[in-house]
């Protein structure tokens, strides 16, 4: 919901051009007016599987498809002129085979993601695919590659779909079946001075996204898209209500018309694409094909094709006379790929370098029938039979052709230039790196450049990143700091006090699974402990229950029995007296009164509340007193229902009490009771099963039978007790699942919880899935307290995904454990931003991903923090799929030195991640248990906000009538008319089930009495519970989904229903209008509100979006406010009364002044009841109750404390008048403060509307009654619903929780609903940088143990990734040759020690590649050339400009970066939009670089394929096929033995894309990867390709699909938000994501650089110096005081005061100075917008 209008189209729509005859290029212009640019700049650069479509359905314009495959450059298919190879000869290739090899490796792009997609073609695009060019062969050979490859993809096992237009019927059906989430398609591109039929094939193209759009289905871009690690990246375009009520003007139209005509005209046919197609034979074809001599040749290579050997068909482009050449590509195969194509059947087989190879060798060896080709063919009974009775005049096309060199002399042999790997020798890896063979350089060649700096330097990466101070404590080696001085200590002070209170508050905020408040364990020292003898033992367990040792009691134990005896009696006497009191005192008030105050003392704490015998009495009091009320009702029926439950209720809490006996009175008043209510049956289990006592009740419960017969028969219920259970008592079933008591724990957990604890007692390695409120909270708090017994050394490390979390968890440890000991601490909190506590003295760590990432893989910490490191707990474990900073995850767990939990409640096909995840901890040695619960505690209830039909003024809260629209959804109602299934975590509460069996009775699909409750719960002698809900639950879906299969009418019918009759009305679909929904927000509160289901959290996922709702409801709730001060008489007279009073007020007060000045006796008695009225403090301007969702504060002085905080740290005005109604918004760009503070107050029942985007979705204790999703969005996947879902009907706070949707299409409800979790993505995790860490890992370390098993599990594991296809004889190359890498970078040495650039490289591992070229670009000079112009400006300009493109990467789709477009925003605004290109000398740099890349993985690529080549065996297959292409000659032939002597012998490159004439020379990391040979597994984002840097530099000449948005530029020079966003296109709640990225890794680079030039200074002084000395002062600035600084995301500032180190050359000391005044001046306009 774009409640910014960021969407809103601020330009005029041009209508210039609407009228009249339009060109297709003024067409195209004019369409993307109306549309396509508005649409451009609202779409989103998303991960298709993680960010947006998960599993869900989707399609592929196959014409798109087949467009990126021909227009693939290394394709012989359809060119007119010939590349490289030919010398620019006239290519007649036909290479289906590598089209096919090109095809297959797309379709895996998306087969190995695991997503779910089928293909459509569009007959109205389909020139797309088959091109616009004037070359009759290029059409023609396209349009039957297009025919056969449409074929081969169904022969693959996908699904295709072809239809005329989206206009089909056949098409809308298929959309309202399949409900695909979008369309994968181009857009045309946008030609610049192109010829006139290009203009018209993209103006079809983008007519049909139009038109897609039109019906409401959102596209994204197939061209352009990045395949990166288990990820798609590409634009996505939403569709809009407004574009669905778009029109063309009619001479546009009529042009998109005309441009198909005209295009069909050009093509002249007809290309079919029908399945199925029959395969007619040779003989059939040649009465179709011209009858000529090159027609029989061409047939003969068709018949010979199968025969023939993948291999064999290898090969480059015959040489064959010109003038043939020129025939066969202007007449002869133009004509037979036309026939081919439009007939409808299929051709057997092509290869067009093969009928080329065969008519060459046709004309030479002067043939004249295909026995001279084949001696035997006749014989051989196959289909060259038809062909042995023709005959061709081989001699006189040699007469006509014959005048050629001879072909003999491209015999084919890859000339690959060796790459020589230079020296290395590693004891670490040397033994896992002896199997990887390939050549060296001797060891007199020179190892590596020369360092720019004049010397290499062995990195010593000891300090943090962005300070000075060293890892290590000093008492473990670090370096001393200096002493603090008096004003640093009580900064210091005041830091640590203000995070004690803050930990204090937050913990007090916090509750267990049960609701109480924490209760805080203290744990003694384990250091403290003397040994216990086994004496001492004895001793201690006879003093607590000697009865268990000794025989008999001795005489003091008889004593002391009776002494304890005595006192609990008289314990009781006084709990007994002391309730008779509060019982005299209740009597005289009304029933309402009673039952209120029976409710707080059943919350009393003390000793005699909690007495068994008056807990006892309480409740037998309070269903007194429900019953009395009851009998007074005057409409005592209607109150049934509700009256039972609650009485069930107090009798299921009495049935707990520990109560030995009960009174008489009692237990036949609560027998009476069960028979009156119609429960007779289950009495036995109801009721305690005590001895009864002759002792009377503390009062007189009301008489209920009398003679057997009930006196008030309203109490009966009126249906079965099974059925009034299923529809009224499920919230209030027994929820546990074979629980049984554990003293381990202090509940009763499920057989699935004490699996959990039986695991951690044992040391095991965990994961364990279960949904939100199932009860995974007590296994990390089991685990921390494990470790904290065991011993005081013990390390247990929690990590969470947010910092927000990690906040939260913090303060529950705080509030739960204590343990004091002398020079040790028990928790610290690390983040990228805040350090709290003491790292090294911490035993439990609480830190996020990227931090123990640093941590585990620092070497100062290797052996005396890491090894003491006992377990890792990985909450939401799930987020190793996120697209940034899912390879942290793997590292992490690759590295791990402990047994790892393993925690989340949403995993897509966990037991495949768990396969991966066992691997890895039994490499470590680790046994591993996977635990899987998948039942909620508490369920969820779905409802739809329905639309409003006029709009519903708001006068007050008490006043609000409910308005009804919020609507019930049935589960099963949910599925969809198509729907073949139901999801996996589909739950029917009691209630559901009954409704759902009653529907499937009422359409006569159960039998008799089949699945009746009655029946099937008629064994049950005690009430039903959850488990037996469950059971009876499967049963009823077992049925339905028997339906889904057999008859889908009648489930259809049965779903049907179940559905509310307002969900089938049109308009639910239709979301609504912005200001709609502004004002639906309220009304829905107040619906909350009315019904008791707040407070909720309110899911919107846009920063802005939330903010303007929050804006929304403090306006109109003060709006309306206002206006009843102003109407109400009681309001005036209040004010009235309190002006009058503070008058008085004021008089008294002159009074008592003057009484003390006449100096009067003070102890007089004096009237002073001022300070008593409530008038004292009455304050008009807080906000009333009935306009405030607020409910009642901690206390009003902390609350009045908490907002002043908050005012002095410069909140906005509007959140500090949304804070005093009980309305907060949590996002990430909100002060840190303020989201624990509104976090804590959320807990605490105040705040009760929270606003929120995803962060509170994430494991955050927000309990909440309410989830509501308000308004769609892109983020709101599969897993991000079930996420936030989860936050409401927390356990411990509410039985049942509510999931609203408001704002959303229907139709989008349901695919939520309905959806999948897709499978957890992974990112390949062995990136150079990993590996040069690894290094630094054991060198720093000394090899410690830690660093050496980690490095070696890692070269052992089967896989290295959980999604990974690599082995580990490949996973060991692919670090052999990344060491070449880094060796060749300068950095690392021929032993494995980093050196030179290293910290920088290391710093950013993040940003790789773009860390990689930074440094080499340092190396090679270009850094200190431009940081060395005369002028620092241009310098500056210069030097930015290049970090831009490293480090601040944003695309920008294609058609918005038009000239035209461009120059409109840049008249306008100030910024330049696109960013220059990088200059050229730094494009030929990289593009050395990236040369030097490719040898050496090409190198990679062939030595694996070498050494593997029996493992890996023939490469013959595609890769979506298992069916090999083996050829099989029947017999001998000398043209086979000229194949055999003229192929190409590729090792690396699949022999598929060698029947194009290519070899193991490759031309790019693309071309490497994309064609290596199946059984090699080569990741693009593995190998650190400059090729996208390159692309975007004045030295490349191609067109890149996307340009790269000058945002960071632009920032920089203009400051301005508002032009970042209507210019550069970036959402304002985008913008500072964007902007804090790049302004820390300015921060990086500055501290690395610092760090290096005192490397460097001491390396140069050759002596020892103290680094200290070079800075000014100390630099931990880490918790500032002033809280106006406070920006939770921002780190250190690196070394403050930093002075240049001596013999520092000026070239060095001018790169840093330039790298400091970027780096400061970004932050001062960082800061002035984000302050």
């Amino acid at each position: 919901m774009d409640l910014e209008e960021f969407e809103h189209r601020s330009e005029s729509k041009s209508t210039s051009h609407s009228q009249g005859e339009l060109s297709p290029e003024l067409a195209l212009r004019l369409l993307d007016e109306i549309w396509y640019q508005q649409a451009t700049r609202r779409s989103r650069w998303m991960d298709l599987i993680g960010d947006y479509g998960g599993s869900e359905m989707f399609f592929i314009d196959g014409d798109s498809l087949l467009s990126l495959v021909f227009d693939t450059p290394s394709l012989a298919l359809g060119r007119s002129i010939g590349g490289n190879e030919t010398n620019s000869r006239i290519d007649n290739s036909f290479q289906l085979f590598h089209a096919k090899h090109i095809l297959d490796k797309y379709l895996e792009n998306f087969i190995q993601r695991d997503t779910n997609f089928e293909v459509v073609f569009f007959d109205v695009v389909r020139h797309t695919a088959i091109g616009v060019e004037d070359s009759s062969f290029s059409r023609n050979s396209r349009a039957l590659c297009r025919k056969l490859l449409f074929h081969h993809i169904i022969d693959s096992n996908i699904t295709v779909h072809v239809f005329e237009s989206p206009a089909d019927q056949a098409w809308r059906d298929l959309v309202l079946k399949k409900q695909p989430m979008f369309i994968l398609a181009n857009d045309g591109g946008t030609p610049v001075n192109a010829p006139i039929n290009q203009y018209k094939c993209s103006l079809l193209q983008r007519a049909l996204l139009f038109e897609l759009s039109r019906q409401g289905l959102a596209f994204a871009l197939l061209k352009g898209a990045e395949y990166r690690d288990s990820k798609i990246l590409t634009f996505v375009y939403e569709s809009r209500t407004y574009v669905q009520e778009l029109k063309f003007p009619h001479a546009l139209q009529h042009r998109i018309d005309c441009s198909r005509h005209e295009l069909d005209e050009k093509l002249g046919y007809v290309t079919p694409l029908s399945t199925p197609t029959t395969q007619h034979p040779l003989a059939w074809w040649s009465s179709k094909l011209p009858s000529e001599d090159l027609t029989k040749v061409f047939l003969l290579h068709a018949a010979i094709l199968p025969q023939i050997s993948v291999q064999l068909l290898a090969r480059k482009l015959p040489v064959l006379h010109p003038e043939l050449e020129s025939r066969l590509h202007s007449n002869f195969l133009p004509t037979i790929f036309r026939i081919l194509a439009q007939t409808d059947g299929l051709f057997p087989h092509i290869d067009g370098r093969l009928f080329l190879e065969l008519l060459s060798y046709t004309i030479r060896s002067n043939a004249t029938s295909c026995q001279d080709i084949y001696p035997s063919s006749c014989e051989n009974g196959t289909e060259l039979d038809f062909l042995s009775e023709l005959t061709f005049d081989g001699p006189g096309l040699a007469t006509l052709y014959g005048h050629v060199p001879s072909n003999d002399s491209q015999v084919a042999v890859s000339s690959v230039p060796q790459h020589e790997l230079l020296p290395f020798s590693n004891h670490v890896f040397d033994a896992a790196l002896a199997n990887v063979r390939a050549p060296n350089t001797p060891q007199s060649t020179p190892a590596i450049p020369p360092s720019i700096f004049g010397m290499h330097i062995l990195a010593n990466d000891t300090k943090h990143w962005h300070n000075t101070r060293a890892l290590l404590p000093v008492h473990l080696g670090g370096q001393k700091t200096k002493p603090r001085t008096e004003w640093e200590k009580r900064r210091h002070d005041r830091r640590e006090h203000r995070e004690q209170t803050r930990l204090q508050r937050q913990a007090a905020s916090l509750v267990g699974a049960s609701g109480n408040m924490l209760k805080k364990i203290t744990i003694a020292p384990v250091g403290s402990k003397p040994p216990v003898s086994e004496s001492q033992s004895n001793k201690k367990a006879k003093k607590e229950g000697g009865s268990k040792l000794t025989p008999g009691l001795t005489g003091a134990n008889k004593a002391r029995a009776k002494i304890l005896e005595d006192k609990l009696k008289k314990t009781g006497k006084e709990a007994i007296e002391w309730w008779e009191e509060k019982l005299k005192a209740m009597n005289d008030s009304v029933i309402e009164d009673q039952l209120k105050s029976i409710e707080y003392l059943k919350r009393n704490p003390s000793a005699k509340a909690t007495h068994p015998t008056v807990a006892f009495e309480m409740r037998l009091y309070c269903l007194h007193l429900i019953i009395k009320d009851w009998t007074m009702k005057s409409n005592p029926d209607d109150h049934c229902d509700k009256q039972v439950v609650k009485i069930l209720c107090l009798l299921s809490e009495i049935k707990t009490l520990p109560v030995s006996t009960i009174p008489k009175t009692a237990s036949k008043f609560l027998v009476d009771l069960c028979l009156s209510v119609g429960l007779e049956r289950f009495t036995d289990t109801l009721l305690p099963q005590v001895d009864v006592s002759s002792e009377a009740c503390t009062f007189k419960p009301i008489k209920l039978v009398s003679k057997g017969i009930p006196l008030y028969p309203f109490m009966a219920i009126k249906s079965s007790p099974i059925d009034w259970q299923l529809e009224n008592f499920g919230n209030y079933m027994d929820r546990s699942m074979d629980s049984a008591a554990d003293p381990r724990v202090a509940f009763s957990p499920d057989r699935w919880q004490r699996e959990v604890l039986d695991a951690i007692d044992e040391n095991k390695s965990i994961l364990a899935i279960a949904p939100t409120s199932a009860g995974k909270t007590f296994i990390s708090f089991y685990a921390m307290e494990k470790v904290l017994r065991e011993s005081d050394n013990g390390v247990l490390v929690y990590v969470a995904p947010t910092k927000a979390l990690v906040n939260q968890i913090a303060a529950e440890i705080y509030g739960r454990f204590s343990k004091h000991y002398s020079g040790k601490t028990l928790l610290a909190v690390h983040t990228r931003d805040t350090r709290t506590g003491d790292l090294q003295r911490a035993q439990i760590l609480v830190t996020v991903p990227e931090m123990l990432g640093i941590l585990i893989l620092s070497p100062m910490l290797a052996q005396n923090w890491t090894s003491r490191v006992k377990r890792i707990i990985l909450d939401e474990i799930h987020s190793i799929g996120q697209e940034q900073g899912g390879a942290v995850w793997e590292q992490i767990i690759l590295l791990a030195p402990c047994p790892v939990i393993g925690l989340s409640a949403t995993v897509g096909s966990p037991q495949e991640f768990n396969k991966w995840l066992a691997s890895v901890q039994l490499a470590h040695r680790f046994p591993h248990v996977y635990i899987h619960h998948p039942h909620r505690y508490s369920h969820l209830r779905k409802f739809f906000f329905l639309p409003s039909h006029g709009r519903v003024s708001f006068t007050s809260l008490s006043e609000h009538t409910i308005t009804e629209r919020l609507t019930f959804l049935h589960p099963i109602s949910l599925l969809s008319s198509h729907s073949n299934t139901l999801p996996v975590d589909m739950a029917l509460e009691s209630r559901d089930c009954l409704s759902f069996y009653r529907a499937l009775r009422r359409h006569s699909v159960l039998k008799d009495e089949e699945l009746s409750p009655d029946v099937y719960f008629k064994s049950r002698s005690s009430l039903i519970c959850q488990k037996d809900i469950l059971d009876y639950e499967k049963e009823l879906k077992d049925v339905l989904v028997r339906l889904l299969v057999q008859d889908p009418s009648a489930a259809n019918r049965i779903v049907a229903s179940l559905t509310s009759e307002a969900l089938t009305q049109a308009e639910v679909d239709i979301p609504p209008s912005k200001d709609d929904f502004k004002e639906g927000v309220l009304i829905l509160l107040c619906d909350l509100n009315k019904q008791d289901n707040l407070p909720a959290i309110l899911f919107s996922f846009d920063r802005t979006d939330c903010e303007v709702m929050a804006k929304v409801l403090v306006n109109k709730l003060e709006s309306a406010e206002s206006k009843w001060k102003q109407n109400s008489r009681s309001w005036k007279s209040k004010l009235a009364e309190v002006e009058s009073w503070r008058k008085m007020d004021k008089l008294r007060s002159a009074q008592h002044q003057k009484e003390t000045k006449q100096k009067k006796d003070p102890d007089a008695p004096r009237e002073d009841t001022a300070s008593y009225a409530w008038q004292a403090t009455f304050n008009e301007n807080e906000p009333l109750a009935d306009f405030s969702f607020a409910g009642r504060p901690p206390s009003m002085q902390e609350l009045d404390e908490i907002i002043q905080e908050l005012t002095r740290a410069h909140l906005p005005e509007w959140a500090i008048r949304a804070l005093r109604r009980g309305i907060a918004v949590h996002h990430a760009g909100m002060l840190k403060g303020y989201r624990v503070a509104i976090e804590n107050l959320f807990r605490q029942g105040y705040i009760r509307v929270m606003i929120s985007t995803g962060t509170l979705a994430l494991g955050i204790n927000a309990p909440a009654r309410t989830s509501v999703f308000c308004g769609d969005s892109p983020y709101l996947t599969a897993l991000m619903y079930r996420q936030c879902a989860g936050r409401a009907g927390r356990r411990g706070f509410d039985l049942l929780g509510n999931v609203v949707f408001y704002g959303l299409p229907y139709s989008r409800v349901q695919r939520l609903v309905l959806s999948r979790l897709p499978a957890l993505g992974d990112s390949f995790p062995l990136t150079s940088t990993f590996i040069l860490r690894l290094f630094n890992l054991l060198q720093g370390s000394e090899y410690a143990e830690f660093a050496v098993n980690s490095v070696k599990s890692v070269m052992n594991l089967p896989r290295i990734s959980h999604r990974s296809d690599m082995g580990r004889d490949q996973v060991l190359h692919h670090v052999r040759f990344s060491i070449e890498y880094l060796r060749r970078s300068g950095l690392l040495s021929h032993e494995g020690k980093p050196m030179n650039l290293f910290g920088i490289a290391a710093h950013l591992y993040h940003t790789e590649p773009a860390n990689l070229a930074f440094v080499h670009l340092f190396e090679t000079g270009i850094i200190h050339k431009i940081c060395g112009r005369p002028s620092s400006v241009t310098a500056e300009k210069e030097l930015l400009l290049l970090l831009c493109h490293l480090f601040g990467r944003r695309y920008i789709p294609h058609n918005y970066s038009q000239p035209e477009h461009i120059t409109k925003l840049r008249e306008k605004y100030p910024s330049l939009v696109i960013l220059p290109p990088l200059p050229s000398d730094v494009g030929a740099q990289l593009q050395h670089h990236n040369n030097d890349i490719l040898q050496m993985f090409t190198s990679y690529a062939l030595s694996y394929a070498t050494e593997n080549q029996t493992s890996l065996g023939v490469d013959n297959t595609l890769p979506l096929s298992d069916v090999p292409i083996a050829g099989n000659p029947l017999f001998a032939s000398p043209f086979v033995d000229h194949l055999n002597q003229t192929m190409i012998t590729p090792v690396a490159r699949s022999i598929f894309a060698a029947t194009s004439g290519l070899d193991d020379n490759f031309s790019s990391i693309y071309d490497l990867v994309s064609t290596v040979r199946k059984g090699i597994h080569l990741h693009e984002h593995a190998i650190p390709s400059m090729q996208g840097f390159i692309n975007h530099s004045a030295l490349s000449n191609s067109t890149h699909e996307h340009e790269l948005n000058a945002y960071i530029f632009d920032f920089y020079y203009h400051g301005q938000l508002s032009s970042l966003m209507e210019a550069n296109g970036i959402r304002r709640g985008d913008v500072w994501y964007e902007l804090q990225e790049f302004y820390l890794t300015l921060k990086t680079i500055k501290t690395s650089l610092q760090e290096l030039l005192v490397q460097l200074s001491l390396a140069r002084q050759r002596e020892v110096v103290d680094a200290s000395d070079l800075f000014d002062a100390d630099t931990e600035r880490i918790g500032e005081d002033d809280v106006s600084k406070e920006d939770d995301d921002m780190v250190d500032d690196g070394i403050e005061g930093f002075q240049r180190p001596p013999k520092t050359s000026s070239s060095d000391w001018r790169v840093y100075e330039i790298f400091a005044l970027i780096t400061d001046n970004f932050e001062q306009k960082f800061h002035d917008i984000f302050a």
